[in-house]
């Protein structure tokens, strides 16, 4: 559960970490991803009037996604508007997807944006193209479940009169673990070296090559981004990152740390974390965190064994810690 604000800017750091063009690969992500969740419903999109689709409404709306519009349609094309747009090449991803389903057929696709109003052009394609399969994750944590009824504020939910909903007055999206690693699967292989990135301060154990590349430049981002967002983080013990977790990690379901240990004369922490969404992305946050606490550079550390996703966390100039 995010921003579209704060997804943005996380792809275009990543972009900017990698020097890749990214748009198609994330659109492609996406338009998977939403075809493999479509395979996991009772009931799907079928026939070309959104109106008669069951549930569909409802499902946009409590994701957070803006309404659409078909204003042409014919054997051979389509276009269909999106309202209140979040990313346009997440977004077209999931409408052509949706189109695809909906007919039985494929589309090739494309998207042009305005302010408020994405545009999506969808043109008949008889290419064959497989079935999406499920994603497996590149790390061992078991997906224990963090509880969010009892952290979340339901009052400072609203949904919103032009669709989707807002908390504590900023608007949110879910997006699915599935997006993600197939995005990250797209990517990775491009990636030569990283720029304007920390490579050196982030170690992720078992994990090598362009992934790692990948890792750093999606964890370098999401730190950079908190640190940046200006969030105070006050830490006087073990405890207080269990705390902090809960506001910065599992209110967005990314996860949340578990037995936090601290050592007070360098603020090192070490730490399990249970439910995590993805490495790179709880982890940069985490080090975004730490250093907001901290006021200085650190070096973190990431591995899972056992089931169980760790981090270590110390400071950059005597960083000596081991998983």
């Amino acid at each position: 559960m995010v921003s579209p604000i704060w997804l943005n800017s996380l792809l275009s750091n990543v972009e900017m970490r990698t020097s890749l063009s990214l748009g198609r690969k994330i659109a492609h992500a996406s338009s998977e991803s939403e075809e493999f969740l479509f395979s996991l419903q009772d009931q799907i999109p079928s026939g070309k009037n959104p109106r008669k689709w069951k549930k569909f409404s409802e499902g946009r709306i409590s994701r957070g996604l803006g309404e659409i519009e078909i204003i042409e349609e014919n054997p051979e094309n389509a276009t269909i508007l999106v309202n209140r747009y979040f990313s346009g090449p997440l977004d077209a991803g999931i409408i052509a997807s949706t189109w695809e389903t909906a007919t039985g057929k494929r589309y090739k696709f494309r998207w042009s944006e305005s302010k408020d109003v994405l545009m999506v052009e969808l043109t008949k394609d008889e290419v064959k193209i497989p079935f999406p399969k499920e994603m497996k994750k590149n790390w061992l944590g078991i997906d224990e479940k963090v509880d969010g009824t009892s952290i979340i504020q339901w009052g400072d939910i609203r949904e919103l009169d032009a669709g989707g909903w807002e908390m504590n007055g900023e608007r949110k999206i879910m997006i699915h673990r599935d997006l993600i690693l197939r995005f990250e699967e797209y990517s990775q292989s491009q990636i030569i070296s990283l720029r304007e990135s920390r490579q050196e301060d982030y170690v992720w154990k078992d994990v090598g090559g362009n992934r790692s590349l990948w890792w750093t430049a999606v964890a370098d981002s999401c730190r950079q981004l908190f640190f940046d967002s200006g969030k105070h983080v006050m830490i006087s013990g073990a405890k207080d990152w269990t705390s902090s977790s809960i506001r910065n990690l599992s209110l967005q379901g990314l996860g949340k740390l578990s037995k936090p240990e601290l050592k007070s004369e360098n603020g090192e922490l070490n730490s399990d974390i249970v439910g995590c969404f993805h490495p790179a992305i709880s982890g940069g946050i985490l080090l975004g965190c730490w250093e907001r606490s901290t006021g200085v550079k650190g070096r973190m550390k990431m591995g899972s064994e056992a089931g169980v996703v760790t981090v270590n966390i110390a400071p950059k100039r005597a960083s000596t810690s081991n998983l």
